[in-house]
This record gives structure tokens, C-alpha cells and sequence, in this order.
């Protein structure tokens, strides 16, 4: 009987009893096989596996020659696109839109912060020390660029435009402007779209496209003070452009959910830095997605069980 294989460790994992009914359903189809943190059950096979739900390593796809379909519980879907160990006729698939309400709320959460100098004050508390800052910002009346307008971007636009802000949404493709945002932009237009705002939100994947796309010609074409965030891959940002333009004060304050490399190097400038927030690659946790990420894999199960098209498949030529 063919196999699927559940790839589950710490963050990734389903309910005891919802993974029995899944068991119980497809019983007649296929054989299940957990998995935890990539460790093979001995005496159990996954050769003949023709999918796999979790984020398997190299070696686990090398060890699954049969495989038709890989289910990421992430949305970032980058690592696997290309990857060298995953044959071309493989489907994949991505969580997109199990984060979007947590990511949307960790971003605002970073925007406050920042906004409000909450920072300093956290610095000025530890230090018993009272004292008034005489910088502050202020999200209501400010321009807010969402540069990659997906399932996070455009629930960090929802909760921003009650806020007051006028959104620009930058995408791929720019097309009708899409819902709470205010105009729409692609890539050729990114420069301006930066040099306008106040906030620059960076959502964007990783691809070959988006690769230090943040770089010093493009902080340098930001408002001096524009406050820079990103809920979206390290690799698209250049670290050390974003370190001399915080340090410039060009960028006014950066705050990061993603870094270039993670853990981040405790070496790295970046935590030295006083109006820089770093906040571990978090922006996932949290309780919502759970049922989210298990109603997906549930769905998807049913499609690839009939032969039908899977939700949340991804282009692998561009990454998303």
C-alpha cells in the first residue's frame, strides 16, 4: 500500500484523534507513517511514499524516489522550489493562508512598538530610569507600503488602513487595486513607491527576483526616518545596507522578524543597534493556525486521494 509520510517536530504536528480519522478515512488508500524531527521508525520504509507532509531534509527526500506530492506546513515555500532533491514532477504545496490574521498582528504589534518608541522605554525600565522621549511617531495621516501584497499583506493593510494609514500595495503584477489599499504598484515602480512612504512593510518571498532587493540604493531612496519592517524572508534584504542606513538615520528604526541568517550571529551589528527589534522569526506563533494548517491538510488529502488540483500549489520557476 502506498504510504504518506507526516514529517512532524516541534512546531509542526496534528491532533492525536484528528490524525486517527485521517487514518481511519483513508485506510483502504494509504498507510500513514510519522514521523518526528526526521527520525525513520525502525523497520519502516518510506521508499514507496508518495507524499509528504512537513518540511523532510535532504536526506528523507533522497530515501523517497516515488514521491508525487510535498505538503510544506510553512508558507515560505523558497527552500524547496529548488531544491536539488526534489524531482521536477513533484507537486508542492505551501501553507498560504494559515498565517495571515498571526502575521498580520505580529506586524502591527512591531509598528506600535516602534511608533511609540516602546524600545527605549523597555530599555528605560530596566534601568528604573523616568523620562519622556521627544521622538514619536504617528500612524494615522502616514503612508504605508506593503511591498508583497498576499495573504499577510493584505491583513496587515485591513488593520492598518483602521489605523488611518493610506496604503500603497506594491505587487508582481500591479493589476486592480486590490482591497483597503489606496493604489497599486509593480516592481518598476518600486522606487518611487518607497520614496513616498512612511512605513515600508517588506512581505516578500525569496526568489531570484527579490534577492537583496532591499539594498543602499533602495534604502537611500526612503524618506529620512522611514521605518522599515520585515515579516518576509532575510534574503531579500542586503544587512549590511539596512545597518548603515539605521546607523544614517535614514532608516528611522527597523524592526525584524526574519534575518538573512537564523539564528541570527550573535556577532551581528544588528543586535547592537538601539532602534533595531528583532523578534526571532515569531511571527507564526500562535494558536490560529492550527486549525487553519489542519483544515488545509485535510482538504488537500481529499484532492490528492480523488486526482484533483491541490490547494496552494507553487509555481516552483518563480518560488510562490
Amino acid at each position: 500500500m502506498k504510504k504518506i509520510v507526516f514529517g512532524f517536530d516541534d512546531e509542526f504536528y496534528l491532533p492525536q484523534a484528528e490524525l486517527k480519522q485521517l487514518k481511519e478515512n483513508y485506510m483502504n488508500q494509504f498507510q500513514f507513517v510519522e514521523l518526528m524531527n526526521d527520525t525513520i521508525p525502525e523497520g519502516v520504509s518510506i521508499e514507496d511514499a508518495v507524499a509528504f507532509i512537513g518540511g523532510p531534509s535532504s536526506e528523507l527526500l533522497q530515501k523517497m524516489p516515488h514521491l508525487r506530492w510535498l505538503q510544506l506546513p510553512s508558507a515560505g515555500a523558497n527552500h524547496f522550489a529548488r531544491h536539488p532533491d526534489l524531482a521536477n514532477d513533484v507537486i508542492l504545496t505551501n501553507s498560504s493562508g494559515v498565517f495571515g490574521v498571526l502575521g498580520a498582528e505580529h506586524t502591527i504589534a512591531m509598528v506600535l512598538a516602534l511608533t511609540r518608541e516602546l524600545p527605549l522605554y523597555v530599555r528605560q525600565t530596566e534601568r528604573h530610569l523616568w523620562k519622556l522621549s521627544d521622538h514619536c511617531l504617528q500612524i494615522d495621516g502616514s503612508t504605508v507600503a506593503i511591498i508583497g501584497y498576499g495573504d499577510i499583506g493584505s491583513e496587515i493593510a485591513h488593520r492598518l488602513k483602521a489605523f488611518g494609514a493610506r496604503i500603497l500595495a506594491v505587487k508582481r503584477t500591479a493589476g486592480k487595486v486590490p482591497k483597503d489599499a489606496d493604489a497599486v504598484f509593480d516592481l518598476s515602480k518600486f522606487t518611487d513607491v518607497l520614496n513616498a512612504s512612511d512605513f515600508v512593510i517588506n512581505v516578500l518571498p525569496l526568489t531570484k527576483e527579490t534577492e537583496q532587493l532591499f539594498n543602499a540604493a533602495h534604502f537611500n531612496s526612503m524618506k529620512k526616518g522611514t521605518i522599515f519592517i520585515n515579516v518576509g524572508r532575510g534574503g531579500t534584504v542586503d544587512e549590511n545596507a539596512l545597518i548603515e542606513a539605521v546607523e544614517s538615520g535614514r532608516v528611522g528604526g527597523a524592526a525584524l522578524d526574519v534575518t538573512a541568517q537564523e539564528p541570527l550571529p550573535k556577532e551581528s551589528r544588528l543586535w547592537e543597534l538601539p532602534n533595531v527589534l528583532i523578534t526571532s522569526h515569531s511571527l507564526g506563533a500562535g494558536p490560529g493556525k492550527y486549525k487553519k494548517r489542519t483544515d488545509l491538510i485535510r482538504r488537500n488529502l481529499k484532492k490528492f486521494s480523488n486526482g484533483q488540483q491541490l490547494e496552494n500549489s507553487v509555481d516552483r520557476s518563480i518560488g510562490y
